[in-house]
C-alpha cells in the first residue's frame, strides 16, 4: 500500500491544505539550507494545527545526533528522516526507542 507524504511545509496554509488533503505524513525541513527550513519554534506552531491523526516527520539533513534527539524529545515529531550521509550507527543511537527513524536508503 502507497502512502503520501507532503514535505516542506512551512505555513499556517500548507497545515490547512494537509488537513483537507489528509496525507499519512507531513514533512518539516530542519535544514537550515534549504529553502523549505523551518525553525522548531515555527514546526511546534505548525505542528499544533495539524489534525493529531496525520504523522509529523522531522526532516534532517547531516544533522547532529544530539540536535536530532533534542528535538525528537520535544514530542511534536513522530519520526526523523535522515536525509544527508548519515551511518545506520549514527541513526540506531540519535534518539531513544519510544521514537521511529527512517533512514534513507542510497
Amino acid at each position: 500500500m502507497s502512502r503520501i507524504k507532503l514535505c516542506g511545509l512551512s505555513r499556517t496554509c500548507d497545515i490547512e491544505a494537509a488537513n483537507e488533503l489528509r496525507p499519512d505524513y507531513i514533512g518539516f525541513v530542519f535544514a537550515p539550507k534549504s529553502k523549505r527550513y523551518v525553525t522548531t519554534d515555527r514546526a511546534r506552531k505548525l505542528r499544533s494545527l495539524l489534525l493529531p491523526d496525520i504523522t509529523a516527520v522531522g526532516v534532517f539533513v547531516n544533522e547532529e545526533p544530539e540536535r536530532v534527539a533534542l528535538i525528537m524529545n520535544e514530542d511534536f515529531i513522530d519520526i526523523a528522516q535522515l536525509h544527508g550521509d548519515e551511518d545506520e550507527d549514527v541513526s540506531d543511537g540519535a534518539i531513544g526507542h519510544e521514537r521511529q527513524m527512517h533512514h534513507r536508503q542510497a
